[in-house]
């Protein structure tokens, strides 16, 4: 190796601070850049992190800084301890390796994306060059700096490229004095035959969108533009009613992005109560709630910090590297947290902030139109409450180890109809929980006297089901997918409106947006290209598509049929005091366990805790301690029978495992039919 070293002449770079320079505007090149040119314009990610551009653009030279002291640490530690050509040797072979790696990326991820194989071997002769550099020229720093400023730039000019109310599309509005106020509500995964029946009359579980309906108009056929909430919000704002047809470019500028809401701030006070959409206004006559910080400063931007880094694994380097950082399809946010779009506990009782941000605005602008977006995600998986709204156990994700939600397997499947009903159970009480908020802030509307001149906009961005094969957001037929994943509830209040009216024909949620400024007497300039109303039927029907790994399919929807699936008990329990006796005999409940049962050994009962009195218990039996072909079984405490086990099927990932929905006990026990 010294002889080799030495043939390349002797190393005139012996500055163990530039040496680390060399090795960090290569990492910032090939990883920070790429990342920040995703990151900079994505107004939502900053948004759902409560994160500033400017905050980060300083936290990321902190950063810099932070690890290029470390590098030039550690190289100095090795200066110190090693004779000069030791040190050459160590000093090169990280500097190979480094840029090896890094070169080997960024070169399969452009030049050759058609033959990945050949950019780790490009890779090998471009490392060495750069190694080569490294060791002759003292330039490391500069060019480290310049990297840097590159990296910031975007972030940078995204800051002084103005607010997003001074960038939104302007709109002309008609002069009125009583412009009406606008309450738009996405609920989300709200799935169209849970509150609606066949005859498109609200469920009687929902009385306060029973109430809703009376004064509004039905579209009894509107279907979502996309399964993932990412893709389905944004196009519902942007008034895009086929996704696939934009393409991926497009797609990603909408999902950066609040549609309409910012060109609406010229006329209204804006109200954002959302897990994800904020939208800082610039006038005092403006309110913005919801996107509320973490209350720990530290943990806020250690979060941000590890989906930045998860975004820049996914977007700078190439498979198998790539593979090893989470996937970003519908998320903002939480990448490597085992949650779906919102992460681990989101809050799903938020109708207090909405309405305390209506408050705020009719203070700062008395009388004045406000237009107020509530973005809930009660009915968003895991459904984890009773039906008075009270958390049954905390809402992550997976539940255990290997199971998505309660009763399923790791894929979010279930293996018996029993285990399905369960979820349906849970599903309907988060619905029946949306219900009673949505009251409150109807009620608020009323009690203001905004009710009648404001129209009331109430969907959903997509559905969910309960499947047996497919993902919940794709459904297991092309039927399950229309009728409870694209499918979606949509209802219009008119300002004024008092009658009910009932629109058949189908509809998209893109069309709400061009609808919502025909009330505000806006008219949109022709590059806005929003969709048609909802009073006119689309070019061709409503395009649903469902997105994976940025891929777009499209569904367009062609009269398909669309069965109910719910059962009565499963909207309306049997028992209200063990709403989750299911599969038993319901004559059983509070009386002695009866012979022909026999108690199973179990290997270990997870009891998890919520603020409900009903108790989720995971048991594992001993293997053999039932008949596998019976998925059903009770469960007592204290010799009482208080609710039943399901068992996951023997085909399933856990056979052994079962799921109850109880009383609350100190003791469980767990009984199979004997043989």
């Amino acid at each position: 190796m010294s002889r080799f070293t030495a043939r390349l002449g002797e190393r005139r770079n012996t500055s163990a601070f530039d040496s680390a320079s060399w090795l960090l505007a290569a990492a910032v090149l090939a990883v920070v850049i790429p990342a920040n040119e995703k990151i900079a314009a994505n107004d939502v990610f900053f948004s759902a992190h409560g994160v500033s551009q400017i905050a980060w653009v300083a936290v990321l030279a902190v950063a810099l800084v932070a690890l290029w002291l470390l590098l030039a640490g550690v190289l100095t530690v090795l200066k110190k301890r090693l004779q000069p050509a030791s040190y050459d040797i160590a000093a090169s072979a990280i500097m190979f390796v480094v840029a090896w790696f890094l070169a080997g990326n960024v070169l399969t991820q452009t030049l050759f994306t058609g033959v990945p194989a050949l950019g780790p071997i490009i890779g090998l002769a471009v490392a060495a060059g750069v190694t080569l550099l490294a060791r002759r020229f003292t330039m490391g720093s500069p060019l480290f700096v310049f990297a840097s400023i590159a990296a910031v730039a975007p972030l940078v000019l995204s800051v002084f490229a103005g607010s997003a109310a001074a960038a939104a599309t302007p709109l002309a509005f008609a002069p009125d004095s009583q412009r009406p106020s606008i309450m738009w509500i996405v609920s989300d995964e709200l799935q169209y035959p849970l509150v609606f029946d066949q005859a498109g009359k609200i469920r009687p579980e929902f009385p306060n969108l029973q109430a809703l309906q009376a004064d509004s108009t039905t579209y009894t056929h509107a279907y979502s533009a996309a399964n993932y909430t990412d893709y389905a919000v944004p196009s519902m704002l942007t008034g895009i009613s086929d996704i696939a047809a934009e393409g991926p470019e497009r797609m990603q500028e909408v999902r950066a992005n609040i549609g309409i809401v910012p060109s609406l701030a010229s006329e209204y006070s804006v109200v954002m109560e959302s897990p994800i959409y904020r939208f800082e206004c610039d006038t005092t006559d403006c309110a913005s709630v919801g996107s509320a910080k973490d209350s720990n400063v530290v943990s806020q931007y250690l979060g941000f910090a590890a989906d930045t880094a998860a975004i820049a694994g996914r977007t700078a380097l190439s498979r198998p590297f790539s593979d090893a950082f989470p996937s970003l399809d519908g998320k903002w946010r939480d990448f490597w947290s085992g949650g779906d779009e919102f992460g681990d506990n989101a809050e799903g009782n938020s109708v207090s902030k909405a309405i305390a941000g209506l408050r705020r605005a009719e203070q700062a602008a008395p009388g004045a139109p406000i237009f107020s977006f509530w973005h809930t995600i009660r009915t968003h998986a895991p459904w984890n409450v009773d039906r008075e709204g009270k958390e049954i156990y905390p809402s992550r994700l997976p539940i255990v180890e290997d199971a998505h939600m309660v009763g399923s397997n790791k894929a979010g499947t279930y293996s018996t109809p029993e285990l399905q009903s369960i979820e349906r159970r849970l599903y309907a009480n988060s619905a029946i929980d949306f219900d009673r908020q949505l009251g409150q802030l109807i009620a608020e509307l009323k009690a203001t006297g905004r009710y009648d001149n404001t129209i009331i906009v109430l969907t959903a961005d997509h559905g969910a089901t309960m499947t047996v094969e497919a993902d919940r957001r794709v459904g297991d037929t092309l039927e399950q997918r229309w009728a409870e994943v694209a499918h979606v509830p949509l209802m219009v209040k008119d300002p004024n409106q008092v009658e009910p009216a009932t629109v058949v024909a189908p509809r998209s949620t893109g069309q709400i947006a061009r609808t919502v400024l025909i009330a505000a007497g806006a008219t949109a300039p022709p590059e806005l290209a929003l969709s048609p109303d909802l009073s006119k039927d689309l070019a061709r029907g409503p395009v649903f598509a469902t997105v994976g790994g940025g891929v777009m399919t499209p569904w367009v929807y062609e009269g398909v049929a669309e069965p109910d699936p719910w059962l009565p008990e499963d909207l309306t329990p049997p028992s209200l005091e063990h709403p989750f006796a299911i599969g038993i005999d319901q004559a059983l409940l509070g009386g002695p366990v009866p012979s022909g049962w026999q108690q199973a050994e179990t290997a270990a009962v997870d009891a998890i805790e919520g603020a409900s009195t009903q108790q989720l218990v995971v048991v594992e039996r001993q293997p053999g301690a039932c008949d596998p072909g019976v998925t059903t079984g009770l469960v007592s405490s204290g010799g009482v029978v208080t609710g039943s086990v399901l068992w996951q099927s023997a085909t399933s990932n856990a056979p052994d495992r079962g799921w109850a929905i109880v009383p609350k006990s100190e003791t469980y026990e767990f009984w199979c039919r004997a043989g």
